[in-house]
């Protein structure tokens, strides 16, 4: 069987159109960061992690490196992750975004 050429042009770009990339904006390059929110369906912050490098959406949520991540309120908790920390983020709602790097990791205290 032969294949008209747009044919051949439309196979070649599936992958490109079926979104390989789970980035937003071409902002997902290692090196940079980015801050995901766990909300409820009401709106209300259960954790905010901060990510290093890539973030990978998956069936469940984001797989991502975490450096930092900050329970919920009322008595809001924050836990530090130096060398990263593989998880998965699920939750009703994860909204996610660029962010700089956390100040804490350029300061010579936690090494």
């Amino acid at each position: 069987m032969k294949l008209p050429r747009s044919a051949w042009f439309v196979a070649a770009s599936l992958p490109l159109l079926a979104g390989g990339c789970s980035c937003y904006d071409s902002q997902c390059h290692d090196g940079e960061y980015t801050e995901l929110r766990v909300t409820n369906p009401r709106g209300e912050m259960i954790a905010d992690w901060v990510a290093h490098g890539h973030v990978a959406h998956t069936e469940t949520g984001y797989r991502i490196t975490a450096v930092e991540r900050t329970d919920g309120y009322p008595y809001p908790v924050t836990a530090r992750y130096p060398d990263g920390w593989r998880v998965t983020v699920v939750g009703p709602n994860v909204h996610r975004w660029p962010c700089a790097r956390p100040a804490w990791m350029d300061s010579d205290s936690w090494k």
